[in-house]
């Protein structure tokens, strides 16, 4: 795999020469340590997570958005949830989105077994489709299974959200075995120091600190950023979807067994600085900041004429959307996929008739809505 993927990147080593010159590309030098960027830095001083780091990056800047916001008054809607991890294939938060929009394929892929990178082109699965709801009738819905990398996945997300012009985002990840539906209320300029789907790549922490940053030039007062959503709605919305759907079952178990209700998870919390954070943060700060040019996934030491980090930017202006980052247990199977995308509709059709006028508009998530404020789960 390592053969195939390095004329790829030779090629767009030149092609992007011009662009990324105004990052630093132009005077890099293999094996230096890389200046410090508006980016998390991953740890790419060994060979094989250099190669994992290049096939990343190489994805990300040759990866074109793929769904568009069609002419005419529909709401459009971006909803992303994680695929494999290491060597777990099922990832329900990638099922459950794959469940929401007819067309969407779950990636279901392995590892390599050659030593070589765990190419995130496979891992990636996008659709467009429309989804009729109950109190907002035909919404378009952008539906994204992307890969558990650090980085990768918020921009990749952001890349569909500046094609898409959301009207509301749903980012979906997994938690424990059998929980409570977790609603997210904020994200944290965090990154925990561990490795991620691939295996190989760990932010760097600066020296002295426990975390990295994912954005380090954001300011004190935005290390930690409150979500936007309708709550009570959204809320109300899922626990009646829930209830609803209590008997449907799977492996023997009930849905009321496995998805035992609806929390709202108060921020920050140190176990939640894992990838289901990172996607967050990201993406909910670049949301607040049109305009701002993002320099993410950097490469702790720099290889001559190649990336060594990713630019993004929102020249939308997304500041009042409402964005979200659920947690799902990882237990729900069969049947009870179909009723999670079924909950997740309940919860969108709730947010967008807010929107319409007929709920209360969104708000920063308040840690006084918190019904979780700690963990000893990483997510």
């Amino acid at each position: 795999m390592a053969t195939t993927l390095a004329p790829t990147l030779r090629a767009l080593a030149t092609a992007l020469a011009l662009s990324l010159a105004g990052c630093g590309a132009g005077d890099e030098t293999a094996g230096d340590e890389a200046p410090e960027a508006d980016a998390v830095t991953v740890d790419t001083s060994s060979p094989a997570a250099r190669a994992q780091y290049d096939a990343n990056v190489s994805f990300a800047l040759r990866y074109r958005a793929r769904c568009v916001r069609s002419p005419g008054a529909r709401r459009r809607v971006l909803v992303t949830g994680f695929g494999r991890f290491l060597d777990s294939g099922a990832n329900v938060s990638g099922r459950v989105v794959s469940a929401l929009v007819p067309g969407l394929q779950y990636p279901v892929t392995r590892p390599p077994t050659d030593g070589g990178p765990d190419d995130p082109a496979p891992q990636t699965a996008v659709a467009q489709g429309t989804v009729t709801l109950p109190s907002v009738g035909a919404v378009d819905v952008c539906a994204m299974v992307v890969p558990v990398y650090w980085d990768l996945a918020a921009i990749l997300a952001l890349k569909e959200a500046e094609s898409f012009a959301p009207d509301l985002v749903v980012m979906n990840g997994i938690a424990g075995p059998a929980q409570p539906l977790w609603i997210e209320l904020g994200s944290v300029n965090r990154a925990m120091t561990l490795r991620d789907g691939s295996d190989l790549l760990v932010p760097r922490a600066p020296a002295g600190q426990a975390y990295a940053p994912l954005v380090p030039s954001a300011t004190a007062a935005e290390r930690a950023r409150g979500l936007l959503l309708s709550w009570d709605a959204v809320g109300g919305a899922a626990r009646a979807a829930i209830d609803e759907r209590a008997a449907v079952t799977a492996d023997g178990r009930a849905l009321a067994d496995v998805l035992t209700g609806v929390r709202f998870g108060g921020f920050p919390r140190g176990s939640n600085t894992y990838l289901c954070n990172n996607v967050t943060y990201v993406v909910n700060y670049a949301m607040d900041h049109p305009g701002r040019t993002l320099t993410l996934l950097q490469a702790s030491t720099t290889r001559r004429g190649f990336p060594n980090r990713v630019a993004v930017r929102l020249t939308r202006d997304l500041r009042p959307a409402p964005r979200v980052f659920v947690h799902w247990p990882s237990l729900l199977a069969g049947p009870q996929l179909d009723a999670g995308a079924g909950v997740l509709r309940a919860m969108i059709d709730a947010q967008l008739a807010a929107l319409d006028g007929r709920g209360a508009a969104p708000t920063r998530g308040d840690n006084a809505r918190a019904d979780l404020v700690a963990s000893g789960d990483t997510f």
